[in-house]
């Protein structure tokens, strides 16, 4: 991982985005922390309705210039683009400086617009350019780095930001910190590597309106990938509500004075730092779009017990007593409201860098930049709607922690959104966790299962449960063809047809279905889905490999297609095995049985035979545990 950190071709990148974000949260978090505890009004509206504001007024310009900054990022050279706006950035951090010298709330908002638009345009450019400068395979890395950077740049800054305010001439500092950094990313900015013009026909249209129309619905061509844009878009919805109502819960609920409220903002972004490494251990170089509907599930649950602690709070301070850290932790429930703040930001970082990763896999790399703005349009329409949502609630008078309890709530309904848009691949992720959380998973022979394009896994059929260590070891779903019987359990039909599992039947219980099948079976083929088949037709009662039935060339005559052997070893003498006559009731012989899923070659359909397939299976077997198993 340090490899790419120290590459010339990420790292300019890497810390001229970071350097960026530290910048932009060292003045917001100033600013919050400034209005908060200085209970400074503006336009009518007090502390509490003033942060929300500063969260709209910073995302505000997301939403009007992201159109034209997506075309200025396909028409132009991008780097020398990231220059420009590192340059823009240094003039308005010295009009910031001119603000908090004069302690000017009304010329800080203003402050914070520009910097919003300065970051609209810097958006695309830096989504839009590293799949230009690293290889495809490095995407997800490279992503995790950057969110990565990017939430570890927002604790500094946030920790600066609040610690620097409580100095008692804290403008020399600030004005000094905001200038120093902007000059420093424009030194880092020189150094990237040119990549080209992606699309030097795009016209630059400034009217700001028309082309945010035109974006949206290049956005909205290619449906998983606007889907997925919309479970973005949610995450920062939920960011935005979330970052608004902390410094709020730490002062007015929980009694924190600043740097109680600091340590709850840098723990958020810690762990959304830790949660985008997390999603690049998990994804193993690849996108990993299933871990998304879990994370946002988790998600919920703990923002569901924060509303609870929040709700039943009875600590020692007051409106008048302010507690410090150390204070802070002496209450009961502190550890604990603590622990659900970080693993809201974990799952968050989890949530957010894999349909991140999918969205700039999935786009073409001549509109990539304009995909990304409409994606930031779409981000920002929904953090300013999280802004007016809190503003609204808290004219209402709902409680902090209440407004924690309704965010939950309606995350947990689009967690189930996210996984009726990514069921297969959830499924499959989900499945990769229990097969190596309860089993030792050894896979030999990964490579050989093709990343596209049609293919047939033929597996020996050992246990009930062998399709979950088939889609664990395959870096792409499995969509499983199994008995009628099984799929038509109670609720297995809903289940499995998450998963794109196909019920068949031998033609003496059901014509229909056995029909039906076969059609199904044809047309994923045609679609290019990777199905599994168990070709004994059933599972073994004895260990042995049974003669394959003919089912498997019926399918290939019909549609010539690839074959990939896959041999279980293992599984026989599990609780799921018929070892002993029965299956389940009964002591399992080891805890975290060691399973090896050997996949072979392809085989083409001309070279495919049953018994040479079988014999090969049966060589496996031998060759691993010196026992050739026959009937």
């Amino acid at each position: 991982m340090s490899t790419l950190l120290s590459d010339k071709r990420f790292w300019p990148l890497f810390w001229t985005q970071f350097l960026g974000a530290l910048n932009d949260n060292f003045f917001k978090n100033a600013l919050v922390i400034l209005i908060t505890y200085k209970s400074v009004t503006l336009f009518g509206l007090g502390s509490g309705l003033l942060v929300a504001a500063a969260g709209g007024i910073f995302i505000f310009p997301f939403f009007i210039f992201s159109a034209t900054a997506g075309q200025l990022a396909d028409r132009f050279e991008k780097s020398k683009v990231i220059f420009i706006t590192k340059v823009t950035e240094l003039c308005v951090m010295i009009l910031a400086s001119i603000g908090f010298y004069l302690d000017n709330y009304a010329l800080l908002m203003i402050v914070l617009f520009m910097m919003g638009a300065q970051s609209a345009f810097f958006g695309p450019l830096k989504y839009g350019i590293i799949p230009h400068l690293i290889k495809k395979e490095e995407l997800v890395q490279g992503n995790a780095f950057v969110g990565g950077g990017t939430f570890l740049a927002i604790l500094i800054g946030t920790i600066l930001g609040g610690l620097v305010v409580t100095l008692p001439n804290y403008f020399a500092f600030l004005s000094i910190g905001l200038i120093l950094l902007a000059l420093v990313g424009i030194i880092s900015s020189t150094a990237l590597n040119k990549v080209g013009n992606s699309n030097p026909d795009v016209k630059i249209d400034f009217t700001l309106f028309r082309p945010s129309w035109q974006i949206l619905k290049m956005t909205a061509k290619d449906k998983l990938v606007f889907n997925t844009i919309i479970g973005i878009s949610w995450f920062w919805f939920l960011g935005a509500g979330i970052l608004s109502l902390l410094p709020v819960m730490s002062k007015d609920v929980l009694f924190g004075g600043e740097k109680v409220g600091t340590m709850f903002l840098a723990t958020f972004t810690i762990g959304m730092g830790i949660g985008s490494m997390m999603s690049d251990k998990f994804s193993k170089k690849k996108v990993e779009i299933g871990m998304v509907a879990p994370a946002a599930l988790l998600l919920s649950f703990f923002m569901v017990d924060m509303y609870w602690v929040g709700s039943h709070w009875k600590g020692i301070g007051s409106p008048d007593n302010l507690l410090g850290v150390k204070e802070f932790f002496t209450q009961d429930n502190s550890i604990r409201i603590f622990f659900d703040l970080m693993m809201i930001s974990v799952f968050g970082g989890m949530y957010i860098i894999p349909q991140m990763t999918f969205v700039q896999e999935g786009s073409d790399p001549k509109e990539l930049s304009r995909i990304i703005s409409g994606n930031n349009i779409i981000n920002a329409l929904f953090m300013v709607s999280a802004a007016i949502m809190i503003m609204i609630l808290h004219t209402l008078k709902v409680t902090v922690p209440m407004q924690f309890g309704i965010l939950g709530g309606m995350n947990l309904l689009m967690s189930f959104y996210i996984y009726y848009v990514h069921s297969e691949k959830t499924v499959r992720f989900v499945m990769q966790i229990f097969s190596h959380t309860f089993y030792k998973l050894e896979v030999k022979g990964h490579d050989n299962i093709p990343k596209d394009g049609p293919i047939i896994l033929a597996t020996n059929h050992v246990t009930y449960i062998d399709w979950i260590f088939i889609m664990a070891a395959s870096p792409r779903p499995v969509r499983f063809i199994i008995d009628n019987a099984f799929y038509s359990l109670p609720t297995g039909k809903f289940w499995f047809s998450q998963a794109g599992l196909i019920p068949i039947a031998t033609r003496k219980e059901s014509a229909e279905v056995l029909e039906k099948a076969f059609s199904n079976i044809s047309q994923n083929i045609k679609e290019g889905h990777c199905l599994g088949i168990f070709p004994e037709g059933w599972i073994t009662r004895d260990g042995k490999i049974k003669k394959f039935q003919p089912g498997l060339i019926k399918i290939i005559k019909k549609d010539p297609v690839s074959i990939v052997p896959v041999t279980l070893e293992g599984l026989w003498g599990s609780i799921f095995s018929f070892e002993g006559g029965k299956i389940i009731f009964k002591f399992p012989k080891t805890l975290r049985r060691t399973v090896v899923v050997h996949i072979g070659q392809p085989i083409t359909p001309e070279e495919y035979c049953p018994d040479k397939m079988r014999n090969h299976m049966l060589g496996v077997l031998g060759k691993t545990t010196g026992d050739i198993v026959n009937e």
